[in-house]
């Protein structure tokens, strides 16, 4: 603000003289102001606006980030929104055209398996599954006489597999334990029919046992609907191979059931041999009987629960069928299976090394009163030669049993651990015959 003084001067004759003090008395005048607006300062103006928007734009950043941050909280107290589902018309409605290329998660979500996927997928399983059932039975054994179809009787079914046919008989392989000492066996065919069938043969070691039925006696339309079982090479399936469980893997009869082989590598000695086993995923019973096949429909495996690891009992088990196909072949025949009467396990070169045991097939234990026993062999022992043929595991041991006549004696050579060692001891073995 300016301050501009009156200029003006008191004039001698206002004076007055003060009666009390006989002075003259002056008169004062006061200074008369008049405000003035002062003029603007156009740069401390801008500074001062610049400031304030600087403040306004930094409030609001700052209530943006409150905001986000308090949001989810305030989005929860408010009420959902409502849900609306479209309206369909009862009309298919016409595919869309696609007028631009599709991003990746349009192209992933495209990949994911449809309803219409599983239906396609189980609709491929039983097709597969539709030819090697038609080589399978329901076998039956029953033990009470005339009386068999009485609810005293035994009824125990299980699944056999139509194996072979020589042209007046087909050939039924099953389990040994369903048909021991019974008075009647039938088997019933996929579409129903039911025939009488015949022991056959048996193998102790497997379990597995071969019946037979006069091809007369099955009728022709029954025929038309069988077939002989097609068996694969199980030397083919490793771990991961899918495969169709067909026949009773659960307990019961007529079931299909797939998975994948989980182990090929476990093996169980059995006496004067060995089997792989074909270990699964897929549930079963420890009553479970039937077949594995692969993808093409051939057969791979017998299902044989008895031979399940303790801890597997739950999961499918089968013997390849590859370790098989002979053993068929001579039940069906009724062939000799040649017999000696040990169980054991493979000596290899790197076990041996580390062990210092002799290659060979050591024998862990001796059958009693087996063609083994009579010689004098024992456990410890370990068998290098068989006649002319050298073994070094049990698959060579049971091919060279399987060439020698039985009632005919045979030298054995087996290496046993003496005071100084390991020596080679010559036995004169008369194999049996099962």
């Amino acid at each position: 603000m300016m301050v501009q003084k009156n200029n003006r001067s008191p004039k001698n004759d206002d004076r007055k003289e003060d009666p009390r003090t006989g002075q003259e008395e002056k008169d004062y005048y006061f200074l008369r102001e008049v405000i003035k607006e002062k003029p603007l300062d156009k740069k401390k103006l801008a500074v001062r606006a610049g400031g304030i928007v600087a403040g306004a734009v930094l409030f609001g950043v700052v209530a943006a980030f409150v905001f986000a941050k308090t949001e989810p909280v305030f989005r929860e107290e408010e009420p959902a929104p409502r849900v609306t589902i479209p309206e369909e018309e009862p009309t298919a409605s016409p595919t869309p055209e696609v007028t631009q290329e599709p991003t990746p998660q349009q192209e992933a979500a495209d990949d994911t398996p449809q309803l219409e996927d599983f239906q396609e997928m189980f609709d491929r399983v039983m097709e597969v599954a539709e030819e090697p059932e038609k080589s399978l039975v329901s076998v039956q054994g029953f033990t009470s006489g005339e009386e068999w179809l009485a609810e005293g009787g035994s009824r125990e079914t299980i699944s056999g597999l139509l194996a072979a046919d020589n042209g007046r008989e087909y050939f039924i392989l099953t389990e040994y334990r369903v048909v021991a000492d019974v008075d009647r066996i039938l088997v019933t065919f996929q579409d129903g029919s039911t025939v009488d069938a015949n022991f056959q043969k048996q193998d102790p070691n497997t379990g597995l046992a071969v019946l037979k039925i006069a091809k007369a006696d099955v009728d022709n339309e029954t025929k038309d609907q069988i077939e002989v079982a097609e068996l694969g090479s199980s030397y083919s399936v490793s771990r991961g191979t899918p495969v169709l469980a067909l026949g009773s893997p659960a307990g019961y009869g007529d079931s299909v059931a797939w998975g994948m082989v989980t182990s090929v590598t476990n093996t169980k000695a059995t006496v004067d041999a060995e089997y792989h086993l074909l270990t699964t995923d897929i549930m079963g019973d420890k009553q479970g009987s039937g077949i594995l096949v692969n993808l093409d429909g051939e057969i791979v495996g017998i299902i044989a629960q008895s031979f399940s690891i303790e801890d597997d009992k739950n999961v499918v088990t089968a013997l390849p069928i590859s370790e098989l196909k002979d053993l068929i072949e001579k039940l069906s025949n009724n062939e000799d299976l040649i017999y000696l009467g040990v169980t054991g396990q493979d000596i290899g070169s790197e076990l041996s090394e580390k062990t210092g045991i002799p290659k060979g097939v050591y024998v862990n234990a001796v059958s009693e009163d087996s063609p083994a026993m009579e010689a004098g062999i024992q456990n410890g022992d370990v068998i290098v030669r068989i006649g002319s043929s050298e073994v070094a595991t049990l698959k060579q041991l049971k091919s060279a049993l399987d060439s020698c006549q039985p009632g005919r004696r045979v030298q054995v050579a087996a290496m046993r651990k003496g005071a100084e060692g390991y020596v080679e001891i010559v036995f004169d073995v008369t194999p049996g015959a099962l």
